[in-house]
């Protein structure tokens, strides 16, 4: 799992809806895939400027099945301060 995206769902008091329906869409494709070992998507807050923002970070092949809007490549987030959204969560302490 070397390539990563992430996507801003932006201010953290707003967000709680948006990530609750992306985990229930991640799930579903995760299933509709078969399980890959390859797909993980996991979430964090980061602090921007004044207010604290949700931001998504999932592998490229999770990205490939489920086509995220305003995906931008990254680096693999820190899995010490995430949170695990959907996909294969044995990966997370790897």
């Amino acid at each position: 799992m070397n390539t990563w995206l992430k996507v801003n769902l932006g201010d953290a008091m707003l967000a709680t809806g948006m990530l609750a329906d992306l985990e229930s869409h991640l799930a579903r494709v995760y299933e509709e895939e078969g399980r890959p070992s390859t797909m993980l998507a996991v979430y964090r807050h980061e602090s921007s400027d004044l207010h604290c923002s949700v931001m998504v970070y999932l592998t490229a092949d999770f990205q490939r099945a489920s086509l995220l809007e305003d995906s931008t490549y990254c680096a693999m987030p820190a899995m010490s301060d995430a949170g695990f959204l959907a996909g294969n969560k044995a990966s997370m302490k790897q």
